[in-house]
């Protein structure tokens, strides 16, 4: 595998970040042989993006429909 110039979303390191394949996007995966975790650099789902879970527990907690949340 080659090495690439990518930082670790978990760890920070940039150093043992490695291509690790395609995803089911086709978008290039990454993983860190330091944390051992792999990741995307952009996902095609907006789960993945910072502060998506507060959003979703902040419709949960105020009753909002499936319909309101999607």
């Amino acid at each position: 595998m080659a090495k690439v110039d990518v930082r670790c979303p978990f760890c920070e390191q940039e150093d043992p970040v490695k291509k690790h394949g395609y995803g089911k996007g086709g978008h290039q995966r990454y993983r860190c042989q330091s944390c051992k975790r792999t990741f995307q650099l952009d996902y095609a789902c907006r789960a993945c993006q910072p502060g998506m879970k507060a959003q979703l527990v902040d419709l949960a907690m105020n009753n909002a429909g499936i319909r309101d949340t999607a």
